[in-house]
């Protein structure tokens, strides 16, 4: 009788274990957002107020706000003032 305690104690340990595994798992899932980024490769954050960056050269920085963001991109010696998907304005040509 005792070896089936035993089997029956390791089957409820490794059902534990796995349960554990799958909610860890889960958590990441939850804590993620939609993913969802602008022309600049950012978006706001959960809390609808702060502004994040995925991509270029901002990523990985955040700001306080989308507005601090456009102070800090403006300000800076960034050449890119406006998301991707509007069109760049010309080139002036040099008189030679």
């Amino acid at each position: 009788m005792r070896s089936v305690d035993m089997r029956q104690m390791k089957r409820v340990r490794l059902g534990l274990i796995l349960a554990l595994g799958f909610l860890i798992g889960l958590s990441g899932i939850a804590a993620s957002h939609s993913g969802i980024l602008d022309g600049y490769g950012c978006h706001r954050g959960p809390d609808k107020v702060s502004y994040h960056c995925h991509q270029g050269q901002f990523a990985g920085r955040t700001f306080k706000s989308k507005e601090e963001f456009l102070r800090e991109l403006r300000g800076g010696k960034s050449t890119q003032l406006s998301p991707k998907n509007n069109p760049t304005p010309p080139q002036k040509k040099k008189d030679d």
